[in-house]
Formats: structure tokens, sequence, C-alpha cells
């Protein structure tokens, strides 16, 4: 009972992240997501926290963080990504966030591991752009059995 309400906490968690896709978003044209309104952009990325730190292809692992605007009011491209111990990398989430000045917002999403991943020590990323510069970013490892 405990593992089927985590696994739906985790899926519901996912679901609000994605539910607003990156075309939907207000910001340059085509979708692309924003910079700093102020010109320029400030943000700090707590180290990723993880519901386990060992997990097997198949299962869900909740990745967990907060992100710090140290500017005034911007808007971010926030993406969450894992990479493999063989060097495969997978977006899990990938969304445009807008603070205000010196806001944190607190991120979370369900990582379901595909049965295909490769075994051995592999990486959660939570990284912070703006336009296209990377401002912030921040790991935490997981192996996978």
């Amino acid at each position: 009972m405990k593992f089927f309400l985590k696994s739906v906490l985790f899926t519901i968690l996912a679901v609000a992240m994605l539910a607003t896709p990156l075309f939907a978003q207000k910001g340059k044209p085509g979708g692309g997501g924003g910079g700093s309104t102020s010109g320029s952009g400030c943000a700090v990325v707590a180290t990723p926290s993880l519901s386990t730190t060992t997990a097997a292809p198949g299962m869900n692992v909740g990745i967990f963080s907060r992100i710090t605007n140290c500017s005034g009011k911007a808007r971010y491209t926030v993406t969450i990504s894992a990479v493999s111990s063989c060097g495969e990398e997978t977006i899990i989430a990938s969304s445009v966030i807008t603070f205000n000045g010196g806001e944190s917002k607190l991120i979370s999403i369900s990582y379901p591991i595909a049965p295909d991943t490769c075994k051995g020590g592999s990486s959660v990323f939570v990284n912070v752009y703006s336009g296209g510069n990377l401002l912030a970013s921040q790991s935490t490892p997981l192996t996978i059995q």
C-alpha cells in the first residue's frame, strides 16, 4: 500500500510539472522560452535529493530540488536530466518557470527508469538556463542495479 501511494504521488507530480508544455509558455518567439527581464540572470540550484539512491530498471525515482532566483524578475528554463553509466542522457523534464526577484521554488518529478538503462553509477542533473546560457547546475548520484 505504501509503494502504491508513493507511485500515485510521483505520477501526479510528474503530470503537474509537464502539464504546461514549452510551446504554450510566453517567451521568445517559437516557444523556446525566456530569459531574465532584467538583462542578466542569476540562479542557485540546491543539490537534488532522490527518493532512493539505488534503483532498478522499471522503478520510479522521485527527484526534488530548490531553485532560487538571485536577480530581479526572470524567466528561466529548468531542465532535469539523467546520464547513465554508459553515457546515455535522458531529458526527464524541461519547463520555463517565472521567478520574482529573490524567489525560491521547489521542483519535484518522478523519473521512471527505462528497462534498457545501463547498470552502474549514473547521475541526475538539475540545470537552469537563461536563454541559451547555463546559470546553475547541480547533480547527485544514482546507482542502477
